[in-house]
């Protein structure tokens, strides 16, 4: 008997100590625990040492394949006032993805980089629990007024419009040669969840002076200038329904002025809210252009009214790995249907090591609707200056490059000096 009960309690005790054990090792304390988060940050606007600075649980790392969160900033875009944040866990936080998007306004360079540093510090703080930095995590509300007598205090006196004025002016000059350039450009933009409404403009000029000697000098003078709007009701969250307007002229190709006129409809394959990962849309237009040209056109032409539509598909895609996109654009005449114009057009940024990344990008423009041309023979002079838009079938352009990355990839110091 006392033999049983010796061998029960040895037992009973072994059991609990497994139990123990297996409960300690599955439970990591915070000794066993990193004692920042390994971020890697995807963002080309960003300013890194404020980051760094102002956000002290997270060691922004340079290699992607040590950060246990990948975030991918998306910067607004010229129409736009929302950015866009997408986590993505690696390795113990595989899995647990959070993408949400806020709206900097007009803010100051300061207050815009203030309010990113903040959205950033609440999407990482989840993760940042789970290390060694947890324990001196804290939340911080700030409470809205409770004066209910002016309830407009609170209220954006601004309806969610945006207001842009850009003045640009360039010179240059040499004995024989001077240059100057202008440019200026307006903006108005209101985005909602359910409506988005742009309205924009723009003017432009370019002229250059050549003397060549014994009295005889070459003057180049090149504008164009354009006023649009589009128009978008949120349908769905695939669906979506615009209508673009836009007047333009431009002397480089004959067009003194062209009015179009387009309702379309937009539809993507993954829901909008994903589209800070991935977004694979196909859009269609379709409405009437009136063009008035500077000069008659090889078809002998001074006004001319047309009907056309245009096809796109875009894919993007922002992974850890990397980015990707592509588009595919087909413009056709429904009045003169052998008229069209294709645009093939990607990029892709790959990380192919843990230091290499690899960037390509290329457009390719088959061009059969070069109807606006001007009659008779370019001079050599509008040739050489390209004041005046040449017959072609096609038109392409391509870039390639790498990146490659080695040494303290992970320090995470700020030194501000000397920085010119």
């Amino acid at each position: 008997m006392r033999r049983f009960l010796c061998a029960a309690l040895l037992g009973v005790s072994t059991l609990v100590g497994a139990t123990g054990l297996a409960r300690a090792q599955e439970t990591r304390t915070p000794s066993d625990q990193p004692a920042t988060l390994r971020v890697s940050l995807h963002c080309d606007l960003c300013d890194l040492a404020f980051l760094k600075t102002n956000i002290g649980f997270a060691d922004f790392v340079a290699d992607a394949e040590t950060a246990e969160v990948d975030v991918t900033v998306s910067a607004p875009a010229a129409t736009s006032t929302e950015w866009k944040l997408a986590f993505a866990g690696r390795g113990r936080f595989a899995g647990r993805d959070r993408a949400f998007t806020f709206s900097a306004g007009a803010a100051a360079i300061d207050e815009t980089r203030k309010e990113l540093a903040r959205w950033l510090k609440i999407g990482l703080a989840e993760y940042a629990l789970d290390t060694g930095a947890g324990a001196q995590l804290d939340v911080k509300f700030n409470r809205p007024s409770t004066n209910t007598s002016t309830p407009s205090a609170n209220r954006d006196r601004w309806n969610y419009w945006v207001f842009r004025v850009g003045v640009d002016a360039f010179g240059n000059g040499e004995q024989a040669t001077v240059s100057r350039s202008y440019f200026v450009n307006t903006s108005a933009n209101r985005t909602t969840e359910n409506w988005k409404i742009r309205i924009g403009g723009y003017r432009s000029l370019n002229w250059n002076s050549f003397d060549l000697g014994d009295g005889e000098t070459i003057e180049s003078n090149v504008s164009d200038w354009s006023a649009d709007t589009l128009i978008v009701k949120s349908l769905t969250g695939h669906l979506s329904a615009a209508l673009t307007a836009s007047v333009t002229g431009s002397t480089f190709s004959n067009e003194e002025r062209v009015g179009q006129f387009a309702p379309g409809v937009e539809y993507d394959i993954f829901p909008y809210s994903e589209s800070t990962k991935r977004s694979l849309t196909i859009q269609y237009t379709v409405g009437p252009a009136f063009y008035d040209y500077e000069a008659e056109t090889i078809f002998g032409k001074m006004t001319e009214k047309i009907a056309k539509h245009t096809v796109s598909t875009s894919l993007g895609l922002s992974q850890p790995w990397g980015q990707a996109g592509g588009s595919f654009i087909l413009t056709q005449q429904l009045t003169a249907l052998e008229r069209t114009r294709l645009t093939f057009s990607g990029s892709v940024r790959v990380r192919l090591t843990r230091s290499l990344t690899v960037n390509a990008s290329g457009s390719y423009d088959r061009i059969r609707d070069q109807f606006t041309l001007e009659k008779g023979e370019a001079s050599e002079e509008e040739v050489l200056l390209r004041q005046r838009q040449l017959a072609t079938g096609h038109r392409y352009r391509f870039s390639f490059g790498f990146q490659f990355s080695f040494g303290a990839l992970s320090n995470i110091t700020v030194n501000p000096r000397f920085s010119l």
